[in-house]
């Protein structure tokens, strides 16, 4: 990390460690010259957020599409959006900056041929936008290094905030100090190198909803180039340690929730057995109901006893009329006599 305290020659060395931890995120490059004001301030637009060859490949493809930047003013955002094409990193987005940009541009000169305006009594009017526009005041700045050749410190309080965290400068300096010093100790490509990293860093943070400066590792799967990051860097993977260690538990409770659910389906299925027993209980249900039935039919079985004593009449009534059989049992005894009368028709001979 860089060192707190700032001699004259150990100030370039820090800013450059810091530019150089900032570079290992986002990248390093070098500003293009632009070919104009506005171009300069239209290319810092699209490059936010984008690859290097990405963002010259779309400003090229603006000027192809259009005459100047007065017929990309009167375009519509649609027309705009096709250009970037729809895989542009947040392209509408960028569409309506560039709309906006344009028009303000338009609204404060009525023109959009600015070159006469970087004229020494017009850099004021261009520093003024700020205030009467949507444009931001380090846009304007670097747009005048790079068309002047000034060496000049592009930066806002968040930017100056966040160099002052990477240890670039003292805890106690401000933005308003120190400049005019940052601006002494490093070239101009240095200067724009410094800008556009620290501009990268703070919009990544903004969107991220963080009102103050975050270490570069901040959303950052890597090790911080400074080490201020190691102790996020440890949280993180502790989280990620937790993570998988809650997932090997949810995904073993899974197999085992299976088997005990399995296992409870068997327990469900001997209750099925115990159905059965239900349903042998209704036979047996069935069984009292014809043994009621039966029960029910027996007082009628007092009606068959009454018979049962008829019968034991009918035997006595039997054994009285028993004499009469045996009195008509002495009748076959007669038939033999019959037998002797049978010879009766022997006596035909005798009749002639």
């Amino acid at each position: 990390m860089a060192k707190a305290s700032h001699p004259t020659g150990t100030l370039t060395t820090d800013l450059l460690t810091v530019c150089e931890a900032l570079e290992a995120r986002y990248g390093r490059r070098k500003a293009p010259k632009p070919t104009d004001f506005i171009e300069a301030l239209v290319f810092q637009i699209l490059e936010l957020g984008v690859g290097e060859r990405q963002s010259r490949d779309a400003l090229k493809r603006l000027r192809d599409e259009f005459v100047d930047w007065n017929d990309m003013r009167v375009a519509s955002i649609r027309e705009i959006e096709d250009i970037l094409t729809p895989r542009y990193h947040k392209v509408r987005e960028k569409a309506e900056d560039l709309k906006s940009l344009l028009a303000d541009l338009w609204t404060a000169f009525r023109r959009m041929d600015l070159g006469a305006v970087l004229e020494p009594q017009g850099l004021e009017t261009l520093r003024a936008l700020p205030d009467t526009t949507n444009i931001r005041r380090d846009s304007v700045e670097r747009a005048i290094a790079q068309m002047m050749d000034a060496r000049l410190f592009p930066t806002d309080e968040d930017q100056f905030k966040l160099i002052k965290l990477l240890g670039g400068v003292p805890k106690h300096a401000s933005r308003e100090q120190w400049q005019k010093k940052i601006e002494e100790a490093l070239e101009l490509d240095d200067l724009l190198r410094l800008h556009r990293v620290a501009r990268e860093h703070v919009v990544l943070c903004q969107e991220a909803g963080e009102d103050e400066p975050q270490p570069i590792s901040f959303a950052w799967d890597q090790a911080d180039p400074l080490g201020m990051g190691k102790p996020a860097k440890a949280e993180k993977p502790a989280a990620k340690a937790e993570k998988p260690a809650a997932k090997a538990p949810a995904k073993a409770e899974k197999p085992v929730a299976k088997p005990e659910a399995k296992v409870g389906k068997p327990a469900a299925k001997p209750e099925t057995v115990a159905k059965p027993e239900a349903k042998a209980d209704k036979p047996t249900g069935k069984v009292e109901k014809p043994a009621t039935g039966k029960v029910a039919k027996p007082a009628p079985v007092p009606a068959k006893a009454k018979t049962e004593p008829k019968a034991d009449k009918a035997p006595a009534a039997k054994v009285e009329k028993a004499p009469a059989k045996d009195a008509k049992k002495p009748e076959p005894a007669k038939k033999p006599a019959k037998a002797d009368d049978k010879p009766a028709p022997a006596k035909k001979p005798t009749k002639k």
